[in-house]
Protein backbone atom coordinates (compact mmCIF):
# COMPACT_ATOMS: atom_id res chain seq x y z
CA UNK A 1 0.00 0.00 0.00
CA UNK A 2 1.41 3.43 -0.85
CA UNK A 3 1.84 6.05 1.19
CA UNK A 4 -1.10 8.19 -0.46
CA UNK A 5 -3.47 5.58 -0.52
CA UNK A 6 -3.04 4.55 3.73
CA UNK A 7 -5.94 5.39 5.50
CA UNK A 8 -4.70 8.71 7.84
CA UNK A 9 -1.88 9.19 5.29
CA UNK A 10 -1.11 12.69 4.14
CA UNK A 11 -3.24 12.13 1.18
CA UNK A 12 -6.36 12.12 2.78
CA UNK A 13 -5.35 15.52 4.90
CA UNK A 14 -4.63 17.19 2.22
CA UNK A 15 -7.24 20.42 2.23
CA UNK A 16 -9.11 20.54 -0.88
CA UNK A 17 -8.73 23.44 -3.21
CA UNK A 18 -11.26 26.17 -2.49
CA UNK A 19 -14.52 26.62 -4.91
CA UNK A 20 -14.05 29.56 -6.62
CA UNK A 21 -15.64 32.55 -6.62
CA UNK A 22 -19.42 33.12 -8.75
CA UNK A 23 -19.39 35.77 -10.67
CA UNK A 24 -21.42 38.29 -8.30
CA UNK A 25 -18.91 37.08 -5.76
CA UNK A 26 -16.07 38.70 -7.77
CA UNK A 27 -17.61 41.62 -8.70
CA UNK A 28 -18.55 42.26 -4.79
CA UNK A 29 -14.51 41.52 -3.51
CA UNK A 30 -13.33 43.46 -6.26
CA UNK A 31 -15.14 46.56 -5.66
CA UNK A 32 -14.42 46.04 -1.80
CA UNK A 33 -10.91 45.61 -2.66
CA UNK A 34 -10.71 48.93 -5.11
CA UNK A 35 -12.74 50.70 -2.46
CA UNK A 36 -9.95 49.88 -0.03
CA UNK A 37 -7.24 51.24 -2.76
CA UNK A 38 -9.45 54.52 -3.27
CA UNK A 39 -8.88 54.97 0.13
CA UNK A 40 -5.61 54.11 0.87
CA UNK A 41 -5.56 51.05 2.31
CA UNK A 42 -3.41 49.28 0.25
CA UNK A 43 -2.72 45.97 2.35
CA UNK A 44 -6.59 45.43 2.80
CA UNK A 45 -7.12 45.86 -0.93
CA UNK A 46 -4.19 43.45 -1.33
CA UNK A 47 -6.05 41.27 0.72
CA UNK A 48 -8.74 41.15 -1.07
CA UNK A 49 -7.07 40.97 -4.64
CA UNK A 50 -4.93 37.99 -2.96
CA UNK A 51 -8.46 36.30 -2.38
CA UNK A 52 -9.72 36.53 -5.78
CA UNK A 53 -6.80 35.49 -7.53
CA UNK A 54 -6.09 32.31 -5.09
CA UNK A 55 -9.91 31.11 -5.61
CA UNK A 56 -10.06 32.52 -9.14
CA UNK A 57 -7.05 32.24 -10.89
CA UNK A 58 -8.31 32.83 -14.74
CA UNK A 59 -9.76 36.40 -13.85
CA UNK A 60 -6.82 38.75 -14.58
CA UNK A 61 -8.09 42.01 -12.83
CA UNK A 62 -7.22 40.86 -9.64
CA UNK A 63 -2.99 40.01 -10.36
CA UNK A 64 -3.42 43.56 -12.51
CA UNK A 65 -4.65 45.28 -9.47
CA UNK A 66 -1.89 43.68 -7.32
CA UNK A 67 1.06 44.81 -9.76
CA UNK A 68 -0.44 48.29 -9.73
CA UNK A 69 -0.39 48.14 -5.92
CA UNK A 70 3.41 47.20 -5.97
CA UNK A 71 4.35 50.27 -8.17
CA UNK A 72 3.01 52.38 -6.23
CA UNK A 73 4.90 50.91 -2.93
CA UNK A 74 7.95 50.56 -5.22
CA UNK A 75 8.08 47.05 -5.51
CA UNK A 76 9.05 47.16 -9.17
CA UNK A 77 10.93 43.83 -9.36
CA UNK A 78 7.57 41.80 -8.10
CA UNK A 79 5.09 44.24 -10.47
CA UNK A 80 7.36 43.41 -13.14
CA UNK A 81 6.77 39.60 -13.18
CA UNK A 82 3.07 40.11 -12.16
CA UNK A 83 2.64 42.44 -15.46
CA UNK A 84 4.36 40.21 -17.58
CA UNK A 85 1.84 36.85 -16.47
CA UNK A 86 -0.71 39.35 -17.02
CA UNK A 87 0.35 40.83 -20.64
CA UNK A 88 1.03 37.00 -21.95
CA UNK A 89 -2.45 36.11 -20.90
CA UNK A 90 -3.82 38.73 -21.92
CA UNK A 91 -2.03 41.17 -24.94
CA UNK A 92 -4.60 43.23 -25.68
CA UNK A 93 -4.99 45.14 -22.24
CA UNK A 94 -3.15 48.73 -22.98
CA UNK A 95 -3.12 49.31 -19.14
CA UNK A 96 -1.03 46.53 -18.91
CA UNK A 97 1.47 46.84 -21.25
CA UNK A 98 1.61 50.52 -21.00
CA UNK A 99 2.28 49.81 -16.92
CA UNK A 100 4.58 46.86 -18.00
CA UNK A 101 6.44 49.69 -19.77
CA UNK A 102 6.96 52.50 -16.83
CA UNK A 103 8.21 49.07 -14.89
CA UNK A 104 10.99 48.16 -17.09
CA UNK A 105 12.13 51.52 -18.00
CA UNK A 106 12.51 52.60 -14.11
CA UNK A 107 14.25 49.86 -13.56
CA UNK A 108 16.58 50.34 -16.43
CA UNK A 109 15.16 47.08 -18.43
CA UNK A 110 15.26 48.94 -22.02
CA UNK A 111 14.72 47.09 -24.85
CA UNK A 112 11.81 45.72 -22.61
CA UNK A 113 10.41 49.10 -21.78
CA UNK A 114 10.36 49.74 -25.64
CA UNK A 115 9.04 46.21 -26.52
CA UNK A 116 5.89 47.27 -24.42
CA UNK A 117 5.20 50.44 -24.84
CA UNK A 118 5.24 49.67 -28.68
CA UNK A 119 2.29 46.98 -28.31
CA UNK A 120 1.03 49.45 -26.11
CA UNK A 121 0.59 52.32 -28.82
CA UNK A 122 -0.27 49.42 -30.86
CA UNK A 123 -3.46 49.00 -28.63
CA UNK A 124 -4.18 52.69 -28.67
CA UNK A 125 -2.43 55.00 -31.26
CA UNK A 126 -3.69 58.56 -29.92
CA UNK A 127 -1.66 57.45 -26.35
CA UNK A 128 0.48 60.73 -26.43
CA UNK A 129 2.43 59.80 -23.36
CA UNK A 130 2.95 56.21 -24.27
CA UNK A 131 4.28 57.60 -27.55
CA UNK A 132 6.94 59.58 -26.22
CA UNK A 133 7.72 57.55 -23.41
CA UNK A 134 8.57 55.28 -26.61
CA UNK A 135 10.62 58.14 -28.46
CA UNK A 136 12.55 58.17 -25.00
CA UNK A 137 13.22 54.08 -24.64
CA UNK A 138 14.40 54.28 -28.38
CA UNK A 139 16.61 57.06 -27.95
CA UNK A 140 18.32 55.73 -25.22
CA UNK A 141 18.85 52.06 -27.21
CA UNK A 142 20.32 54.07 -29.72
CA UNK A 143 17.93 53.89 -32.43
CA UNK A 144 18.43 57.35 -33.00
CA UNK A 145 16.42 57.53 -36.63
CA UNK A 146 13.55 55.46 -35.61
CA UNK A 147 13.02 58.66 -32.48
CA UNK A 148 13.22 61.46 -34.85
CA UNK A 149 11.05 59.58 -37.22
CA UNK A 150 8.68 59.19 -34.07
CA UNK A 151 9.30 62.90 -32.81
CA UNK A 152 8.05 64.39 -36.33
CA UNK A 153 5.00 62.45 -36.51
CA UNK A 154 3.81 63.86 -33.12
CA UNK A 155 4.80 67.03 -34.70
CA UNK A 156 2.03 66.69 -36.82
CA UNK A 157 -0.41 67.31 -34.00
CA UNK A 158 -0.32 70.78 -32.85
CA UNK A 159 -1.10 69.49 -29.37
CA UNK A 160 2.22 67.44 -29.40
CA UNK A 161 4.12 69.55 -31.54
CA UNK A 162 6.61 72.04 -29.35
CA UNK A 163 6.98 68.97 -27.39
CA UNK A 164 7.97 67.14 -30.20
CA UNK A 165 9.96 69.63 -31.81
CA UNK A 166 11.63 70.15 -28.65
CA UNK A 167 12.55 66.29 -28.52
CA UNK A 168 14.02 66.34 -32.12
CA UNK A 169 16.38 69.59 -31.69
CA UNK A 170 18.22 68.31 -28.54
CA UNK A 171 18.55 64.24 -29.63
CA UNK A 172 20.52 66.29 -32.89
CA UNK A 173 20.19 70.14 -33.27
CA UNK A 174 21.81 69.34 -36.91
CA UNK A 175 18.82 67.95 -37.96
CA UNK A 176 16.92 70.63 -37.50
CA UNK A 177 15.69 72.66 -40.40
CA UNK A 178 15.49 76.31 -41.06
CA UNK A 179 11.78 76.27 -40.87
CA UNK A 180 12.01 74.52 -37.79
CA UNK A 181 14.45 76.82 -36.15
CA UNK A 182 12.23 79.87 -37.34
CA UNK A 183 9.24 77.63 -34.99
CA UNK A 184 11.51 77.05 -32.17
CA UNK A 185 12.62 81.16 -31.98
CA UNK A 186 8.66 81.85 -31.94
CA UNK A 187 8.05 79.43 -29.22
CA UNK A 188 10.57 79.92 -27.62
CA UNK A 189 10.04 83.81 -27.54
CA UNK A 190 6.39 83.12 -26.24
CA UNK A 191 5.29 83.93 -22.76
CA UNK A 192 2.23 82.52 -23.22
CA UNK A 193 3.69 79.27 -23.96
CA UNK A 194 3.76 76.99 -20.72
CA UNK A 195 6.64 77.74 -18.95
CA UNK A 196 7.89 74.19 -18.33
CA UNK A 197 7.45 73.67 -22.58
CA UNK A 198 9.09 76.83 -23.10
CA UNK A 199 12.07 76.20 -20.46
CA UNK A 200 12.26 73.11 -23.02
CA UNK A 201 12.53 75.09 -26.29
CA UNK A 202 15.06 77.50 -24.88
CA UNK A 203 17.36 75.13 -24.20
CA UNK A 204 16.78 73.05 -27.38
CA UNK A 205 17.01 76.43 -29.33
CA UNK A 206 20.41 77.27 -27.37
CA UNK A 207 22.04 73.51 -28.78
CA UNK A 208 20.62 74.69 -32.04
CA UNK A 209 22.15 77.79 -31.81
CA UNK A 210 25.25 76.64 -30.71
CA UNK A 211 25.62 74.09 -33.34
CA UNK A 212 25.52 76.54 -36.58
CA UNK A 213 27.97 78.75 -34.68
CA UNK A 214 25.20 81.28 -33.31
CA UNK A 215 27.16 81.36 -30.07
CA UNK A 216 26.23 85.34 -28.34
CA UNK A 217 22.32 84.12 -29.61
CA UNK A 218 23.08 80.31 -27.94
CA UNK A 219 24.06 82.39 -24.85
CA UNK A 220 21.23 84.04 -24.72
CA UNK A 221 19.22 81.35 -25.03
CA UNK A 222 20.67 78.92 -22.50
CA UNK A 223 20.60 81.99 -20.22
CA UNK A 224 17.04 82.50 -20.44
CA UNK A 225 16.09 78.68 -19.79
CA UNK A 226 18.13 78.39 -16.77
CA UNK A 227 16.14 81.65 -15.93
CA UNK A 228 13.05 80.00 -16.04
CA UNK A 229 13.70 76.79 -14.99
CA UNK A 230 14.69 78.50 -11.54
CA UNK A 231 11.82 80.47 -11.37
CA UNK A 232 9.92 77.01 -11.82
CA UNK A 233 12.22 75.51 -9.26
CA UNK A 234 11.07 78.52 -6.49
CA UNK A 235 7.94 78.31 -7.52
CA UNK A 236 7.62 74.61 -6.83
CA UNK A 237 9.52 75.36 -3.33
CA UNK A 238 6.91 78.11 -2.15
CA UNK A 239 4.22 75.40 -3.43
CA UNK A 240 3.50 71.49 -3.04
CA UNK A 241 7.42 70.59 -3.17
CA UNK A 242 8.02 72.76 0.22
CA UNK A 243 11.35 74.59 1.22
CA UNK A 244 13.16 71.68 0.74
CA UNK A 245 13.06 71.94 -2.44
CA UNK A 246 14.24 75.66 -2.69
CA UNK A 247 17.60 75.70 -4.60
CA UNK A 248 19.51 77.07 -1.63
CA UNK A 249 18.58 74.96 0.61
CA UNK A 250 19.05 71.98 -1.78
CA UNK A 251 22.62 73.51 -1.23
CA UNK A 252 23.00 72.86 1.84
CA UNK A 253 21.96 70.10 2.19
CA UNK A 254 24.41 68.71 -0.33
CA UNK A 255 26.91 71.05 1.80
CA UNK A 256 26.18 69.41 5.27
CA UNK A 257 25.89 65.50 3.80
CA UNK A 258 29.25 66.37 2.61
CA UNK A 259 30.67 67.17 6.33
CA UNK A 260 28.92 64.57 7.60
CA UNK A 261 30.70 61.91 5.21
CA UNK A 262 34.00 63.53 5.92
CA UNK A 263 33.42 63.47 9.91
CA UNK A 264 32.59 59.83 9.45
CA UNK A 265 35.44 59.00 7.82
CA UNK A 266 38.42 59.42 9.62
CA UNK A 267 41.57 57.13 9.19
CA UNK A 268 40.91 55.73 12.17
CA UNK A 269 36.83 54.37 11.46
CA UNK A 270 38.70 53.12 8.04
CA UNK A 271 41.10 51.34 9.50
CA UNK A 272 38.54 49.52 12.56
CA UNK A 273 36.57 48.34 9.60
CA UNK A 274 38.85 47.25 6.98
CA UNK A 275 38.90 44.04 6.27
CA UNK A 276 34.86 42.95 6.64
CA UNK A 277 33.63 43.67 3.30
CA UNK A 278 33.20 41.38 0.08
CA UNK A 279 36.38 40.82 -1.39
CA UNK A 280 34.88 38.64 -4.48
CA UNK A 281 33.14 41.04 -6.52
CA UNK A 282 35.25 43.84 -8.43
CA UNK A 283 32.49 46.22 -9.70
CA UNK A 284 33.33 49.44 -11.31
CA UNK A 285 32.29 53.06 -9.93
CA UNK A 286 32.58 55.50 -12.17
CA UNK A 287 31.90 59.11 -9.84
CA UNK A 288 32.37 62.84 -10.58
CA UNK A 289 30.24 65.84 -11.23
CA UNK A 290 27.64 66.12 -14.19
CA UNK A 291 28.72 66.54 -17.53
CA UNK A 292 32.73 65.40 -17.12
CA UNK A 293 32.98 62.98 -19.51
CA UNK A 294 31.86 60.13 -17.44
CA UNK A 295 29.20 58.43 -19.85
CA UNK A 296 31.93 58.22 -22.32
CA UNK A 297 34.36 56.30 -19.87
CA UNK A 298 31.41 53.71 -19.25
CA UNK A 299 30.45 53.23 -23.08
CA UNK A 300 34.12 52.47 -23.16
CA UNK A 301 34.03 50.15 -20.55
CA UNK A 302 30.57 48.55 -21.37
CA UNK A 303 31.67 47.57 -25.58
CA UNK A 304 34.04 45.11 -23.17
CA UNK A 305 32.69 41.87 -23.12
CA UNK A 306 33.12 41.11 -19.75
CA UNK A 307 31.89 44.31 -18.62
CA UNK A 308 27.81 45.38 -18.18
CA UNK A 309 27.41 49.41 -18.25
CA UNK A 310 24.37 49.74 -15.77
CA UNK A 311 24.50 53.47 -16.30
CA UNK A 312 23.26 55.82 -12.86
CA UNK A 313 21.14 53.64 -10.59
CA UNK A 314 19.89 54.63 -7.43
CA UNK A 315 20.85 51.17 -6.17
CA UNK A 316 24.10 51.87 -3.90
CA UNK A 317 21.77 55.19 -2.13
CA UNK A 318 19.03 52.65 -1.18
CA UNK A 319 20.52 50.47 0.50
CA UNK A 320 22.87 52.43 2.31
CA UNK A 321 19.35 54.55 3.55
CA UNK A 322 17.61 51.77 4.45
CA UNK A 323 20.66 50.19 6.12
CA UNK A 324 21.44 53.30 8.09
CA UNK A 325 24.86 53.59 7.10
CA UNK A 326 25.67 56.96 7.99
CA UNK A 327 23.53 56.64 11.12
CA UNK A 328 26.90 57.04 13.96
CA UNK A 329 24.15 54.36 16.26
CA UNK A 330 24.49 52.01 14.15
CA UNK A 331 26.39 48.59 14.89
CA UNK A 332 29.08 48.28 11.77
CA UNK A 333 30.66 45.33 13.05
CA UNK A 334 30.94 41.53 12.24
CA UNK A 335 29.41 41.40 8.62
CA UNK A 336 27.76 44.46 8.08
CA UNK A 337 30.33 45.78 5.37
CA UNK A 338 29.74 42.08 3.50
CA UNK A 339 25.81 42.32 4.03
CA UNK A 340 25.76 46.19 2.80
CA UNK A 341 27.62 44.91 -0.40
CA UNK A 342 25.39 41.90 -0.97
CA UNK A 343 22.07 43.55 -0.24
CA UNK A 344 23.45 46.21 -3.63
CA UNK A 345 24.42 43.40 -5.84
CA UNK A 346 20.91 41.81 -5.00
CA UNK A 347 19.36 45.50 -6.34
CA UNK A 348 21.86 45.30 -9.34
CA UNK A 349 20.68 41.97 -10.36
CA UNK A 350 17.11 43.32 -9.87
CA UNK A 351 18.04 45.87 -12.07
CA UNK A 352 19.37 43.45 -14.72
CA UNK A 353 22.76 42.98 -13.83
CA UNK A 354 23.90 39.55 -15.04
CA UNK A 355 26.54 38.17 -12.43
CA UNK A 356 29.27 36.73 -14.79
CA UNK A 357 30.12 40.58 -15.75
CA UNK A 358 31.97 43.37 -14.25
CA UNK A 359 29.17 45.66 -13.05
CA UNK A 360 29.48 49.68 -14.12
CA UNK A 361 27.84 52.00 -12.00
CA UNK A 362 28.28 55.36 -13.10
CA UNK A 363 25.96 57.14 -10.38
CA UNK A 364 27.59 60.47 -10.16
CA UNK A 365 26.81 61.28 -6.87
CA UNK A 366 28.90 58.25 -5.32
CA UNK A 367 31.60 60.59 -5.09
CA UNK A 368 29.57 60.91 -2.01
CA UNK A 369 30.15 57.17 -0.73
CA UNK A 370 33.55 56.73 -2.47
CA UNK A 371 34.45 55.37 1.75
CA UNK A 372 31.59 53.44 2.11
CA UNK A 373 32.12 51.72 -1.46
CA UNK A 374 35.84 51.33 0.01
CA UNK A 375 34.85 48.71 2.90
CA UNK A 376 32.01 47.29 1.02
CA UNK A 377 34.17 46.19 -1.74
CA UNK A 378 38.01 46.39 -1.46
CA UNK A 379 38.69 45.03 -4.81
CA UNK A 380 36.36 47.61 -6.58
CA UNK A 381 37.77 49.81 -8.98
CA UNK A 382 36.50 54.03 -8.25
CA UNK A 383 37.08 56.07 -11.47
CA UNK A 384 37.17 59.36 -10.69
CA UNK A 385 35.85 61.49 -14.03
CA UNK A 386 37.62 64.55 -14.21
CA UNK A 387 37.19 67.51 -17.00
CA UNK A 388 38.01 71.19 -16.94
CA UNK A 389 36.60 73.04 -14.10
CA UNK A 390 34.97 75.78 -16.80
CA UNK A 391 33.89 73.57 -19.14
CA UNK A 392 32.25 71.38 -16.68
CA UNK A 393 30.36 73.97 -15.57
CA UNK A 394 29.04 75.56 -18.74
CA UNK A 395 28.26 71.91 -19.68
CA UNK A 396 25.52 71.80 -16.62
CA UNK A 397 24.58 74.99 -17.80
CA UNK A 398 23.60 74.15 -21.25
CA UNK A 399 21.55 71.08 -19.63
CA UNK A 400 17.78 71.16 -18.87
CA UNK A 401 18.49 67.70 -16.58
CA UNK A 402 15.44 65.43 -16.82
CA UNK A 403 15.21 66.01 -12.29
CA UNK A 404 17.32 66.80 -9.59
CA UNK A 405 20.19 69.19 -9.95
CA UNK A 406 18.83 71.83 -8.77
CA UNK A 407 21.41 73.71 -8.18
CA UNK A 408 23.08 74.08 -11.48
CA UNK A 409 20.84 76.59 -13.37
CA UNK A 410 23.07 79.11 -11.73
CA UNK A 411 26.54 79.97 -12.78
CA UNK A 412 27.34 80.69 -9.18
CA UNK A 413 25.42 77.85 -7.60
CA UNK A 414 27.50 75.63 -10.13
CA UNK A 415 30.74 76.85 -9.05
CA UNK A 416 29.90 76.58 -5.65
CA UNK A 417 28.79 73.09 -6.20
CA UNK A 418 31.84 72.05 -7.89
CA UNK A 419 34.21 73.47 -4.87
CA UNK A 420 32.42 71.27 -2.66
CA UNK A 421 32.37 68.34 -4.91
CA UNK A 422 36.40 68.46 -4.92
CA UNK A 423 36.49 69.22 -1.49
CA UNK A 424 35.16 65.63 -0.66
CA UNK A 425 37.55 64.18 -3.30
CA UNK A 426 40.29 66.06 -1.57
CA UNK A 427 39.45 64.34 1.83
CA UNK A 428 39.27 60.99 0.45
CA UNK A 429 42.47 61.45 -1.03
CA UNK A 430 43.78 62.55 2.47
CA UNK A 431 42.09 59.43 4.06
CA UNK A 432 42.59 56.63 1.07
CA UNK A 433 45.47 57.45 -0.60
CA UNK A 434 45.98 56.09 -3.99
CA UNK A 435 42.13 54.28 -3.94
CA UNK A 436 40.41 56.56 -6.22
CA UNK A 437 41.83 56.54 -10.01
CA UNK A 438 41.76 60.13 -12.18
CA UNK A 439 40.47 59.45 -15.51
CA UNK A 440 41.19 62.88 -17.16
CA UNK A 441 38.66 63.84 -20.18
CA UNK A 442 40.78 65.92 -21.94
CA UNK A 443 43.53 63.46 -22.00
CA UNK A 444 40.98 60.57 -23.23
CA UNK A 445 40.00 62.70 -25.96
CA UNK A 446 42.85 64.07 -27.21
CA UNK A 447 44.85 60.76 -27.63
CA UNK A 448 42.17 57.85 -27.28
CA UNK A 449 44.23 54.99 -28.87
CA UNK A 450 46.49 54.97 -25.34
CA UNK A 451 44.56 56.26 -22.86
CA UNK A 452 41.50 53.70 -23.81
CA UNK A 453 44.21 51.16 -23.50
CA UNK A 454 45.35 52.46 -19.75
CA UNK A 455 41.83 52.92 -18.73
CA UNK A 456 41.05 49.21 -19.55
CA UNK A 457 43.81 47.22 -18.93
CA UNK A 458 45.86 49.32 -15.91
CA UNK A 459 42.48 51.25 -14.43
CA UNK A 460 39.93 48.32 -14.72
CA UNK A 461 42.07 45.17 -14.54
CA UNK A 462 40.83 44.14 -17.58
CA UNK A 463 42.36 42.12 -20.70
CA UNK A 464 42.76 44.20 -23.75
CA UNK A 465 39.56 44.16 -26.60
CA UNK A 466 39.78 45.84 -29.42
CA UNK A 467 35.85 46.98 -29.16
CA UNK A 468 37.29 49.17 -26.28
CA UNK A 469 38.25 51.33 -29.50
CA UNK A 470 35.14 51.40 -31.27
CA UNK A 471 33.03 52.12 -28.67
CA UNK A 472 30.68 54.17 -30.46
CA UNK A 473 29.42 50.96 -32.55
CA UNK A 474 28.49 49.13 -29.05
CA UNK A 475 24.35 49.00 -28.67
CA UNK A 476 23.16 49.26 -25.19
CA UNK A 477 21.39 51.58 -23.19
CA UNK A 478 22.43 55.05 -22.45
CA UNK A 479 20.12 57.07 -20.18
CA UNK A 480 22.61 60.12 -19.87
CA UNK A 481 22.74 63.59 -22.01
CA UNK A 482 25.48 62.60 -23.65
CA UNK A 483 23.54 59.72 -25.40
CA UNK A 484 24.28 61.09 -28.94
CA UNK A 485 27.84 61.99 -28.39
CA UNK A 486 28.49 58.55 -27.52
CA UNK A 487 27.13 56.99 -30.54
CA UNK A 488 30.02 58.89 -32.54
CA UNK A 489 33.88 59.01 -32.65
CA UNK A 490 35.63 60.81 -29.99
CA UNK A 491 35.56 64.67 -31.46
CA UNK A 492 37.33 67.41 -30.00
CA UNK A 493 35.15 70.07 -30.88
CA UNK A 494 33.73 69.85 -26.85
CA UNK A 495 37.22 70.92 -25.43
CA UNK A 496 37.72 74.25 -24.32
CA UNK A 497 33.72 75.31 -25.13
CA UNK A 498 33.91 77.77 -22.47
CA UNK A 499 36.22 80.56 -24.40
CA UNK A 500 33.48 80.99 -26.71
CA UNK A 501 30.86 82.07 -24.26
CA UNK A 502 33.68 83.51 -21.93
CA UNK A 503 32.45 86.75 -21.48
CA UNK A 504 29.33 86.02 -19.83
CA UNK A 505 31.02 83.71 -17.33
CA UNK A 506 31.83 86.04 -14.62
CA UNK A 507 29.71 84.41 -11.95
CA UNK A 508 31.14 80.98 -12.20
CA UNK A 509 34.95 82.32 -12.56
CA UNK A 510 34.28 83.92 -9.18
CA UNK A 511 32.60 81.03 -7.85
CA UNK A 512 34.72 78.06 -8.97
CA UNK A 513 37.84 80.57 -6.71
CA UNK A 514 40.94 78.24 -7.05
CA UNK A 515 39.15 76.14 -9.84
CA UNK A 516 38.70 79.45 -12.20
CA UNK A 517 41.26 79.97 -15.01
Amino acid sequence: MTASNRPGGWASRRPKAAAAFSPTEVAERLDAAGAHYAAGRLDEAARAYEAVEARNPGDIRAPYSLAVIDIRLGRLTRAFERLKGVVRREPGLFTAQHNLGFVCQTLGLWPQAATAYAHALALRPGAVETAFNLTAALTILGRTDEAIERYRTLMAEPATALRALTGVALLKPAAITDAELEALRRAAADSGVEAEVRTGLLFALGEVLEARGLDEAAFAAFATGNRLKYEMLLAAANGPAGPAAHPKAVARDHAQSAARVQALFTPAFIAAHRGGGLTTARPIFIVGMPRSGSTLIEQILSSHPAVQGLGESPALAEVLQRRGAYDPAQPKAGSYFRDLAQDYLADLRARGWKPGARPVDKTLESFLHVGMIHLMFPRAVILHSVRDPVDTGLACYRQLFGQGNETLYDLGQIGAEYVGYRAVMDHWRAVLPGRVIDVSHEALVEDPGRQIRWLVTEACGLDWDPACLNFHRTNRPVRTASVAQVRQPIFTSSLQRWRRYERHLGPLFEALGPYAP
